[in-house]
């Protein structure tokens, strides 16, 4: 079984890649950039730019956009810009499920946790067909709370 993303998830990559190319264009135009006659508002809003671009990039991309696919004794986890990682299934310690809201809706993810402390997070946001997932990973671990199974 393989997954497959939603077309919500598409939204973070290209506001990254946007983000980019606006500073990458503010940056040509306005160089040599003379730091000493810069306002106060330009540093925050490099500041809010950079934290804007880190956060897109590194916690909600990297961390939630991937592809899972489910084989009989593992699982092949595949991020946009990484490479592969295989996992037993016997790697996988639990699981805790809860329920996000956004603008664009409420949505479930799952996060789970593996025997070297690292964690899985599964994303009805981004992954279309998410409860097949879902129910294919955790029949046999063990539910550490969160919200019921089938909430939404």
């Amino acid at each position: 079984m393989k997954s497959k993303l939603t077309y919500k998830a598409y939204l973070f990559p290209i506001l990254a890649i946007y983000l980019i190319i606006v500073s990458a264009k503010i940056i040509i135009d306005n160089y040599p950039i003379d730091l000493l006659k810069l306002r106060w508002i330009d540093y925050f809003m490099t500041i809010l730019f950079s934290v804007t671009l880190v956060w897109l990039i590194k916690f909600e991309t990297l961390r939630k956009l991937i592809f899972i696919e489910i084989t009989d004794k593992q699982i092949i986890i595949q991020n946009i810009f990484l490479g592969k990682r295989n996992m037993s299934k016997n790697d996988l310690v639990s699981f805790k499920t809860q329920i996000e809201s956004s603008r664009l809706g409420n949505f479930e993810e799952t996060q789970i946790l593996t025997k070297n402390g690292r964690k899985i997070i599964l994303s009805e946001f981004f992954i279309y067909n998410y409860k097949d997932i879902k129910n294919n990973i955790t029949n046999n671990l063990k539910d550490q709370g969160g919200e019921r199974k089938n909430v939404l």
